[in-house]
């Protein structure tokens, strides 16, 4: 931790002197690192008085959309305009969007900030300040804050909340700690209201979503051998069910619960010829998903991982393959 405090003063000194400022959420962005994004964004422009740019590259889910506000996230960036870069929640996202490219190609003196709670190797030359002890990456802003002596507003405390409580399952994960549950405490205190993404997350599922679910729960398979539990969805059940790929959330940790299982893996055409796959287990089960995924080129949490591969997801003769 001490580390990391030197780090948050490092990072206090480089806010101090950047003056544009983009905030990056990873692809296909959680609320996690939305609520980062949002959260850092009113530090920045009411304490600061820097000006931000809010980067999603993808379509925010029904979801989040209900969380943030879709008016502030823009789709496109240029690179040049900015002396700051922070990313936040997943470093992977910085070389997808090939900026470490076009800031070798364009000669830009941009200071990259890294901020994640996923154990992914840092990014070469940025201010990188990971955590993987953290249940999320709010749960890091939050340390930053309080180090800070930030005193943090109700809209910025509900920013940091929503990132906790989703990343915790609704505090059902395994990285659920006494820690994460004082910081939603304090949250609370300054006026963030669990009941708000409680109903959001948990009570509020469309007919379409629980038709994907019904889906997927149909399809699932134990394997007794190794204690995996199976399952899959194709675009084209998004499209029979007039649902999005964040209704798909959720479903590997139901599949999780099974009796007997060991570990749970869905898989789920994301974009065309790509599938994502999401892999979950427990503590007791003594399975490291992420071990799993890294065989792909994935990574995550010992409990909570994932990757992707290409390919689309066929029937042939009765029996599913990837083709």
């Amino acid at each position: 931790m001490n580390k990391l405090i030197e780090k948050f003063k490092a990072l206090k000194k480089e806010l101090l002197k950047s003056q544009k400022i983009l905030l990056v959420a990873h692809l296909n962005p959680d609320v996690d690192s939305l609520g980062s994004v949002f959260a850092f964004d009113h530090y920045l422009r009411n304490e600061l008085k820097k000006k931000t740019t809010l980067l999603s590259v993808d379509e925010i889910s029904p979801l989040a959309s209900k969380l943030f506000s879709k008016k502030q996230i823009e789709n496109t960036y240029n690179l040049p305009d900015y002396d700051t870069i922070m990313i936040l929640d997943r470093e992977d996202t910085f070389y997808k969007l090939k900026m470490d490219e076009e800031m070798r190609e364009k000669n830009l003196k941009i200071k990259v900030i890294n901020i994640d709670h996923h154990p992914k190797p840092p990014i070469k030359g940025a201010l990188n300040l990971v955590n993987i002890e953290a249940a999320a990456t709010c749960e890091i802003i939050y340390e930053f804050f309080k180090q800070i002596n930030y005193k943090i507003p109700p809209k910025a405390a509900q920013y940091l909340l929503n990132g906790i409580f989703t990343d915790t399952g609704g505090f059902r994960h395994n990285n659920t700690t006494a820690k994460n549950l004082e910081i939603v405490s304090d949250l609370m205190k300054k006026g963030a209201s669990i009941r708000k993404i409680n109903r959001l997350v948990f009570e509020n599922k469309s007919l379409s979503a629980l038709r994907l679910w019904s889906i997927a729960l149909s399809r699932a398979e134990l394997y007794k051998k190794t204690g995996m539990v199976i399952s899959f969805l194709t675009r084209e059940d998004l499209k029979k069910c007039n649902a999005s790929k964040s209704d798909a959330s959720g479903i590997a940790e139901v599949l999780n619960t099974i009796s007997g299982s060991k570990f749970s893996l869905v898989l789920y055409e994301s974009r065309p010829n790509i599938i994502k796959a999401s892999l979950r287990s427990d503590e007791h089960k003594g399975v490291d998903v992420s071990e799993i995924a890294k065989r792909f080129k994935g990574g995550g949490h010992k409990l909570a991982s994932g990757f992707e591969i290409k390919g689309t997801l066929k029937e042939v003769k009765g029996e599913w393959t990837i083709e």
